[in-house]
């Protein structure tokens, strides 16, 4: 039976600071920086480093979280995709005497939240607890930059072609999105849960590397 359990919930409270430069004499800017903290306990409080925050048990993937009492162990507190620092700068100019346009994008914010856990053969079956609140270990936090160049030419009334190259990650950042496992102690001393133990907290999910887009697109008449 699906239901909405009392103790059950979601808050989000955070600070948003925010300068904005409007476009004039060839150039924009735009800053923004959020302090925030999201609590609460849902389905996905038990989910891994990499898990996604859902509010659901319903498919396409089902979540059986809750049904035995054990898995709310430290489960309330922070929520999967609580990131406490976020800090965005975007912009653009257009290069003098060029045609061009030069565009970019830099982020930087806290990594996930997760939790060291444990693996126990209660009466239950083989349950999987959290030995500390969420948010206790975090991944590493994330620096994005990506650049993009872009020039239009036109000819005349029959149309224009717009060229853009893009370079994402352009720092090349490697942080982790995941890691092997969070298993820090478990009752099963079996060579499986051994070799997890081995690979606590090592990551093994990274960000997308540096990369480059170049692309074309052509507009027929005005």
């Amino acid at each position: 039976m699906l239901t909405n359990p009392d103790e059950y919930s979601m808050s989000y409270n955070g600070l948003v600071m925010v300068a904005e430069k409007r476009r004039s004499h060839g150039w924009q800017a735009f800053g923004s920086y959020t302090y925030s903290r999201s609590l609460g306990l849902l389905p996905s409080s038990g989910t891994t480093a990499a898990g996604p925050q859902v509010s659901t048990v319903a498919p396409p993937e089902p979540i059986t979280f809750g049904r035995d009492r054990n898995d709310l162990t430290n489960a309330r507190g922070r929520l999967a995709n609580d990131r406490p620092h976020m800090f965005r700068v975007m912009g653009s100019v257009d290069v003098p005497r060029t045609g061009l346009a030069l565009g970019l994008n830099l982020q930087h914010f806290s990594g996930k939240p997760w939790a060291a856990t444990a693996r126990t053969g209660l009466q239950q079956g083989d349950t999987r607890l959290l030995l500390e609140p969420r948010g206790s270990r975090r991944l590493s936090s994330q620096t994005l930059f990506d650049l993009r160049l872009s020039k239009r030419i036109t000819f005349g009334s029959s149309g224009r072609v717009e060229l853009t190259l893009d370079v994402l990650n352009l720092l090349d950042d490697t942080a982790a999105e995941g890691v092997v496992s969070d298993t820090l102690w478990a009752s099963d001393v079996s060579a499986a849960v051994a070799v997890e133990n081995l690979n606590f907290g090592k990551p093994n999910a990274f960000i997308d590397p540096r990369r480059a887009m170049l692309s074309a697109r052509f507009n027929l008449g005005r």
